[in-house]
């Protein structure tokens, strides 16, 4: 894959004279698509290893409970692909975002350290979050085995970014081919080892799989940064300092600690309704499934930043989001009308026949949020590419703040647990793209 022997996709778009069209974009954004549907296929893998090896419920809950402080720790990194695709147009600008990108991931493997390894984890599992003892007791392990996690996370977003600025979107997606065959293989040998619990398992599986992305992407860009890059800045334009990186980047940031917020909140309201256990197990197979469907339209955020400073690409980036939305709503019908879901929790994760109909409710409930999703992200994405990053942070204000109060309404009148956690989310990602929608800024040359 020399830069010599492959082009990027829609290579013309640098052309002044390039209009996207439907099809342009779709092509840009299928590899990116393709990248974030192996990488959501991960989920059903761990759920597959951990329903194979002793305790099931027990060890699908402490893997919820992992994930989600996890993530919730990795929250600054998340929003590097979008940066580096808005901001990486040089080689200077480069540098200065991968020095960002270094102090970035030190600081949040020095949080994640902290939580994991001292009693700090008792505190936010047990205490805060209100999780029964044997879940918080299985999910510390798993922690302290992803303590490198967020900053392979963060490298390898960074380097996304570079080849999704620059058309390169294939190369995304083979890093994700790579990470998702070591996650397979990784949790294959581990299970037929059956030396340790599916927690750790899907751990140490995740861990490996990370970090293999992490040095494919690092190559990857390699030759696009040399052949493809410009090596000064162009005329007229500013030095990128590393304030201005902390400026645009923080509120996005900000905005995906508040989403992430999300997940150990819903846990906790979950620990509170009735029978806590199947549905703090439930939940994350079915909140995954959601996640799977609406994938394409997550991936559609950074093509919409990159196409959106095309003059006239308005009107065919929002034809798009629509297209991928409507078709995410006709998936999820699909899986809930038809054997399909049965088929997915019985044959491919072998999740417990008792938690089939949790499954099932918590997905049927989230009908229209994959609509939600792509109209949102193509909002962001014009947000992020005129630079008014606030807005996505005060949108993502919004939208946990319902997502909170949706909650608080569910625990104190005592509805149905899954209602309640895909009810809640459907909720806040309504009101969320509500804001976007009115914020919108138009496209940037």
């Amino acid at each position: 894959m020399h830069g010599t022997e492959e082009q990027p996709i829609n290579a013309e778009h640098r052309a002044s004279t390039y209009t996207p069209t439907v099809g342009s974009i779709l092509r840009l954004w299928l590899p990116l698509a393709v990248s974030f549907e192996l990488m959501m296929l991960e989920g059903p893998a761990f759920h597959a290893a951990i329903g194979r090896l002793p305790e099931p419920s027990l060890n699908l809950a402490a893997w919820g409970l992992a994930m989600s402080l996890s993530l919730l720790i990795e929250s600054p990194v998340i929003m590097l692909l979008g940066t580096s695709v808005a901001l990486a147009r040089d080689m200077p600008s480069f540098r200065a975002l991968r020095r960002f990108t270094v102090i970035l991931c030190v600081i949040c493997t020095v949080i994640t350290g902290a939580v994991a390894f001292t009693p700090l984890f008792d505190l936010i599992a047990a205490r805060l979050m209100g999780q029964p003892k044997e879940i918080v007791a299985a999910a510390r392990p798993a922690m302290q085995i992803m303590l490198l996690w967020t900053a392979a996370i963060g490298w390898r977003r960074f380097y996304q970014g570079v080849l999704v600025r620059h058309g390169w979107t294939r190369r995304v997606s083979y890093g994700t081919a790579i990470r998702l065959t070591v996650v397979v293989v990784c949790a294959v040998a581990l299970v037929r080892a059956g030396s340790l619990a599916g927690v750790q398992v899907a751990a140490l599986a995740i861990m490996a799989a990370v970090a293999a992305e992490a040095v494919a992407s690092t190559l990857f860009a390699r030759s696009v940064l040399r052949d493809h890059v410009p090596a000064e800045h162009e005329s007229g334009s500013e030095t990128l300092t590393q304030r201005a990186i902390w400026r645009y980047h923080m509120p996005l940031a900000a905005t995906t600690l508040l989403t992430l917020l999300a997940q150990p909140m819903t846990a906790a309201a979950l620990a509170r309704l009735d029978d806590p256990t199947s549905t703090l197990a439930a939940w994350p197979v079915a909140a995954m499934i959601l996640l799977v469907i609406r994938g394409g339209g997550l991936a559609f955020q950074e093509i919409t930043v990159a196409e959106s400073r095309h003059p006239r690409a308005a009107p065919s980036l929002l034809r798009v989001a629509w297209i991928l939305g409507v078709a995410g709503v006709a998936v999820t019908v699909l899986f809930v009308a038809t054997p399909l879901l049965r088929f997915y929790l019985d044959s491919l994760v072998h999740v417990p026949t008792a938690l089939h109909r949790l499954v099932a409710t918590g997905v049927a409930v989230g009908l229209v949020i994959p609509l939600l999703t792509a109209l949102a992200a193509h909002a962001r994405g014009l947000l992020m590419a005129s630079g008014h990053t606030h807005e996505i942070y005060r949108g993502m204000v919004l939208s946990l703040s319902s997502h909170v109060l949706s909650l608080v309404i569910g625990v104190t009148l005592r509805l149905p647990p899954m209602w309640v956690a895909s009810g809640s989310m459907t909720v806040a990602a309504l009101v969320e793209y509500a804001y976007l929608a009115t914020r919108q800024r138009p496209p940037q040359e």
